[in-house]
């Protein structure tokens, strides 16, 4: 099972077949019920929010910043199983909680005016906030250290959905841009690419062989990216975080500790 904290991280399920692209398995209907539930550990009373879904394939525990517990279990998945999961991994729990607890509470971010400086992959821009774009819509302009914003208003209302819209469009090239770059090296296939805003992901590969990566990666540094565009890779033919995968991962990311390190240190604090 893999374990998730409270810092966007990697899923998978099983691996793909080989072979030439093909049209993704249909997905079921998601089915999600959220109840409080707790049980009794040899360190005491757990109490954690137990989601089913009809998408989950195994169960997976996830820790939030402020250390609420989250078990996602498949639809139809005994209450034994989610007891059993939670009694192997009750170290694990302890352990995360405590990490948490050190981190430094995230700032509120900082507002989206002018002369902001952004993050956007391998390179440092300043924000630059216009007027006149029609009611509804923006405008955005990108030169070498600019990212000039037209705005129907100056209103960070507008301004922070607006940035992100662009953020993922941007995401969605730079993006595909590097797995052409990597896969150079191992050769594989893939079915789709999708770009979300995923809460306790940074990518994950599907069954079906589709990638899809949280569009916040644009505001790590770049190593940190690529990072976790060849372990998504990697996925494809490797569907556990076994040693066969990590030795592969090494393979064109001989530092990949670092920055696995560095997005479980840092990863809360990528915001605009």
């Amino acid at each position: 099972m893999t374990q998730h904290d409270a810092r966007p991280s990697f899923d998978h399920q099983a691996k793909p077949a080989a072979g030439t692209p093909r049209k993704p398995a249909r997905a079921p209907k998601s089915v999600n019920r959220h109840e409080q539930r707790s049980i009794a550990l040899s360190q005491g009373s757990l109490e954690y929010t137990l989601r089913t879904s009809a998408r989950a394939r195994r169960v997976r525990l996830l820790v939030q910043p402020g250390g609420e517990l989250e078990v996602v279990a498949p639809h139809g998945a005994s209450q034994a199983r989610v007891d059993a999961a939670l009694r192997e991994h009750e170290a694990w729990i302890t352990r995360t909680r405590d990490r948490l607890a050190k981190v430094a509470p995230v700032a509120p971010p900082q507002p989206l005016t002018n002369g902001r400086l952004l993050t956007l992959a391998d390179r440092t821009v300043r924000l630059s906030i216009q007027t006149g774009a029609p009611e509804g819509r923006f405008r955005v302009h990108l030169t070498d250290d600019t990212l000039q914003l037209t705005l129907p208003r100056e209103d960070e209302a507008l301004t922070r959905p607006a940035l992100e819209a662009f953020y993922r469009r941007q995401a969605r090239a730079i993006i595909a841009e590097r797995l052409a770059h990597w896969n150079k090296h191992y050769g594989y296939t893939w079915t789709r690419l999708s770009i979300k805003e995923q809460k306790t992901r940074w990518g994950s590969c599907s069954r079906a062989g589709s990638l899809n990566f949280n569009w916040r990666l644009l505001l790590a540094p770049m190593p940190a990216l690529d990072y976790v565009v060849i372990h998504e890779l990697c996925h494809l033919k490797e569907p556990n975080h076994g040693v066969g995968f990590w030795a592969l991962v090494a393979q064109t990311c001989p530092d990949y500790r670092e920055w696995r390190g560095w997005l479980r240190k840092h990863g809360h604090e990528l915001r605009l």
